[in-house]
Order: C-alpha cells, then structure tokens, then sequence
C-alpha cells in the first residue's frame, strides 16, 4: 500500500492544550476558553489508528446552558482549519506588515461570532493535528463514507467530553467540506452503533455551506460537474469577474448581473435548447452580447455556438489584454498569462502562524506539526459511497426528517470553481423546502470571506441565522470592518 503522509511519524502523545482569553469585540467584551485536544479512533484489537483533532473556542461567561456550538471544517478533502479560523468565524485573524509582506501578526477579530456562539475546528484525518496512526486503516477515512462516519463521531466524542448534548448544532463546510457536511447528516441521524462506541441520533439546528461542492459526482469523483450547461453555470461567475476588471467604475455591479441573469434565462437557455436549429443571425447576436458580459470575443462563441469549452477558456481570455490570467478561486486575483498555473498553490496558508503564534496563544505545546493541507489525500481519495445516494439527497432528507433546521447557502461571485449559476440551480431544483433554505451571493471568491464586504455581509448573516432573527441581512445592512485591529 503506498503512503499516506502526512502519516504519524511524531511519537503519539495526547493533545492538550488549554488557554484562557479576554477580548474586546464589537458586540462587547467577553472571556473564553481554548481547547484543544484529541479524539481516537480504535482498530479491533483497541490499538489507536487514527486521531482527529479539534480546537475549540468556548465562551465561559455565558450561562446559557443550551448555547449554540459549531463544529467547522474546511475541505479539499485534504485541507485543514486554518483559513476558517484565521480568516473567517474565529476570535483571532492574521495581521501582516504592510513593509514586509511575508511577516504575520495575529489580532483579535473583533466581528467573531464566538459571542454568540462557541466554535469547534474539526480537521480530518491527515491535516492540521490529525492524523493516520496504522497505514492499513487508511481506506476507513480516505473515503466519503469513512470520512463522514470519523467526522460524526468526533462530533460525538466532543459533545461527551463537553457535556454539550442539549446545545443546538450547527454545521459549517467548506467546497469539499459542504459534502462533508451533508454525509455527516446523515451519520449524525442514523440511530446505529459503530464498533463499540456511541450510538447517534443528533439533531442539527442548521448547516452552513460555503462554495457548494454538492455537484460533484458522488459516483467517480470528477470535480465539480456542472448540473447543467457549463456556460449558464459558469456566465454569472465570468460576468462579475468581468466586471471587477474591466466595467468597474463604468456600470453598477447589481444592475450589471441582475441583466446577466435576464439574458440567460430569456435569451440563452432557450438559444442553447434549439442546438443545431438555432439560426446563425441569433447565434451572432447572442455572441455579441455573451461578449459583452463576458469579456471574451464573440468569435469564440460563434464558433462553439454558444457553448463554452472550459471555464480555462475564460480565464484566460478575459484579462490577456493586459497579459495576465485569472485564479479559479477567485477571479479577482491575477497571475501572469505565460508560464505554468497551479491551482493548488493559490491558497497562501500561514503554516508559519498556526504552528507559531497562534499555537502559543492557544497554549498547545506538541512534536505535531499543523498541515495545513495534503495532496496526497485527494488523490487517494474514495468518492464513491455505500448506499447510492447523491449529497443533496442527503441534505434535502436531513431537511425533511429536521424541518426546524435552517441552511444557509453561501456562494462567491467570483469563484470560478463553484459556480454560482450551478449552485443556484441544484439547489432550486432539490426539493427542499424553500422556507428552510437561503441562498446568497457574496463579492468574494471560493472563501466568501476573502473580501471585507463579504466577510462582514456574511458574518452578519450567520449571526442572524444562529440567533434565529426573521430576516437575514442585504449588503446594504453591512456595517463597514473595523480597521484599528491592534496586534497582540
């Protein structure tokens, strides 16, 4: 069997590390506690094979008995926390020097939303402390299937060291961890004994998905496979890259998309249902107005009639004027057009402050080097699973067995990897009952929270979600970040 790394190679000790923290937030002042610690899983024989760890942050003057906790966890499948952390929910972000650009700080966050709710980072088996303690074991967590099962049980095993099992749950999952999040569901209602340990049957108050990944065919694990067109999944997407780069300033954003989503649906669908019958003057017209939105020439949607090859295409079409090209992730950022593109390496992870800074904050003295992703694990990854049934299916039968549950769908106007014409369809096409769904775009890109007016937007909503208040909020609700974060 070939090598999953990062497999254990430090000496097994337990995590343990405990912090308390007093911070002033934008809501107020509070003080908590960090957690963070193990959860071992056993082979047959009681040796440990694999340990997820968790980093938690627990208000501990609220009295509350039933206050809301969220287990979070990123996804890839092999991506850790940390981002989550860092740059999202967590009551700490990076600072960086604006002389020296790779020197980071850590600051308090003060638009956290640990005042209202405690936060569980849970990073699975092979990143962040997580790890594959017996080679063998590595199919029972390398897998959709045995991914969630580890995932659920950790939750389990959380709630019991806690004594948290009357606290309403909530779920946050990211592109792969959104998948995560729905097979979780289902493990989490199942009502089974797995081996010799906790039998489930946990309710969840609501689940939080940023960047859906849901299309992604649970049967060969080809990556994000549009449930429709690639061109109608992807145009809204391309139209507001698009814009950033070249109609900011010239036209409104909202007015500019809201148009986008008219000529698609009166216009385009109904050209691209004609196919080969569609006449050539309405193909013209319709590829001129496809540049328009678009950025790229209208021959190229002339020769492919309409159709768009691979959201590759764009990008690298949309700013090669200016002889760049643009990241999958998020339109926003450009790279240079020749020379080799990484998707992979997009993502700048502080390995230096997880294992450094934010470590010593939070008391934890380990060997264990925090991974902040692992690529081996996605290219073993098992997409297939045992009973059949799609991501959605499971949500939309969560939903159903849960109907007080809430969910909110987040998706990144700019993200060029989940598209958010694609998430908009599958979603109003699962049959879930709308009076339990929201679906919002933010201006960011695979990560919502990677520009400030998504972070703030989105943060906003997720409070209004936990404290179950009647409206989530628009935009224009958004209240500006606080830009006097001091350093610690």
């Amino acid at each position: 069997m070939r090598k999953f790394q990062p497999y254990m190679t430090e000496s097994f000790e337990r995590l343990n590390g405990t912090a308390f923290l007093e911070m002033l937030l934008r809501h107020g002042k509070i003080r908590a506690e960090a957690v963070s610690e193990d959860h071992v899983f056993y082979d047959e024989s009681g040796a440990p094979e694999a340990v997820i760890s968790t980093i938690s942050y627990l208000r501990i003057d609220d009295e509350n008995p039933q206050r809301p906790v969220m287990f979070i966890w990123n996804g890839g499948p092999g991506s850790a926390t940390s981002m989550l952390q860092l740059e999202c929910f967590g009551p700490y972000c990076i600072s960086k020097d604006a002389e020296e650009k790779l020197a980071y700080g850590l600051a308090i966050e003060p638009d956290t939303i640990l005042d209202v709710c405690d936060l569980v980072y849970v990073d699975p088996v092979g990143v962040g402390y997580s790890r594959l303690l017996q080679e063998r074991a590595a199919p029972d967590y390398f897998s959709v299937d045995g991914d969630a099962r580890s995932t659920a049980f950790a939750i389990a095993s959380w709630l019991k060291n806690h004594n948290r099992w009357n606290s309403p749950l909530y779920l946050c999952g990211e592109s792969y961890g959104t998948i995560r999040a729905c097979r979780v569901l289902s493990e989490l209602g199942r009502d089974v004994m797995y081996g010799n340990r906790m039998m489930l049957g946990l309710p969840v108050a609501g689940v939080i998905l940023i960047g859906s990944a849901l299309s992604l065919d649970a049967g060969n694990g080809r990556i994000f496979e549009p449930a429709l067109e690639l061109l109608t999944a992807a145009l809204p997407s391309m139209a507001a890259t698009h814009w950033y780069h070249n109609r900011k300033g010239q036209c409104d954003r909202e007015v500019f998309l809201k148009n986008v989503w008219e000529f698609e649906k009166r216009k385009l669908i109904p050209a691209l249902f004609e196919g080969d019958d569609c006449p050539a003057e309405t193909v013209q017209s319709l590829a001129r107005e496809l540049a328009n939105y678009t950025g790229m020439e209208a021959s190229y949607f002339e020769k492919t009639r309409l159709h768009l090859r691979d959201v590759e295409d764009f990008m690298t079409q949309v700013v090669s004027h200016k002889e760049k090209r643009v990241d999958l992730f998020d339109g926003r950022m450009t790279s240079p057009l020749a020379g080799t593109y990484n998707a992979a390496g997009d993502d700048n992870m502080p390995l230096s402050v997880m294992n450094g800074l934010l470590a010593a904050q939070l008391g934890i003295e380990t060997d264990r080097i925090y991974y902040t992703g692992n690529l081996n694990i996605n290219a073993a990854w098992d997409y297939t699973v045992e009973d059949g049934k799609s991501h959605m299916d499971c949500l939309k039968n969560a939903a159903a067995r849960m109907p007080e549950m809430k969910i909110l769908v987040a998706s990144g106007l700019y993200d060029l990897c989940t598209l958010v014409g694609n998430t908009r369809y599958q979603f109003s096409h699962s049959g879930i009952d709308p009076r339990q769904m929201i679906l919002k775009e933010y201006p960011g890109g695979h990560g919502v929270y990677s520009s400030k007016e998504g972070k703030t937007t989105f943060l906003k909503d997720v409070r209004a979600l936990i404290c179950k208040q009647k409206e989530i909020f628009s935009e224009k609700d958004a209240l500006p970040l606080d830009e006097s974060r001091k350093n610690l």
